[in-house]
């Protein structure tokens, strides 16, 4: 690789440490073609993406930025699942494909907050995966929110029926 395509790299490299928000080094030794297209689709679909790190450039390009944490993991195989968006998408959809396909091991996370990146371990990463989408908490505050004006109006619907009830059984025993 000549000396212009390496510093091009690590531009590229500083631009998306820079502007992610969350990360998730992954080992993906083994994995065929397929199952790694298969997986930045996945990824892709989720507004999250698979980058493959040229680890001594990557080392290079993490200075200065919140993902310089996780230099000393830049070793062997290894690529960054990131999302500049949501914080708990690469997590999730990597941790439902370590348990699909076991070749894709977690090695560790990152997670943005301000200038600084906070490091995850394994079972970071994987507390992280498993934690609501965006979406589900979005609907369970919906139905909290909704609660107590749901209560209010069964709670206002049932004086009236109430006393219906009464009439009603009044009437059958005067039959």
């Amino acid at each position: 690789m000549d000396r212009a395509t390496k510093e091009l790299l690590v531009k590229e490299y500083t631009e998306l440490f820079s502007s992610a928000v969350t990360g998730v080094l992954v080992d993906y030794k083994g994995l065929n073609v397929e199952e790694l297209t298969e997986l930045r689709k996945t990824l892709f679909e989720k507004g999250s993406r698979f980058r493959v790190l040229k680890n001594s450039l990557a080392k290079i390009a993490a200075a200065g930025t919140p993902f310089e944490n996780l230099v000393d993991q830049f070793v062997e195989t290894r690529a960054l699942v990131y999302s500049k968006d949501d914080v708990a998408a690469p997590a999730k959809i990597v941790t439902d494909a370590a348990k699909k396909n076991e070749k894709i091991k977690l090695i560790s996370g990152l997670l943005v907050s301000g200038d600084k990146g906070e490091v995850l371990d394994n079972q970071g990463v994987k507390a992280l995966g498993n934690l609501p989408s965006k979406e589900e908490l979005l609907t369970k505050l919906l139905f909290v929110m909704n609660a107590p004006i749901t209560n209010l109006a069964r709670t206002l619907n049932e004086v009236p029926a109430k006393f219906v009830r009464t009439l009603q059984a009044v009437a059958d025993s005067k039959e």
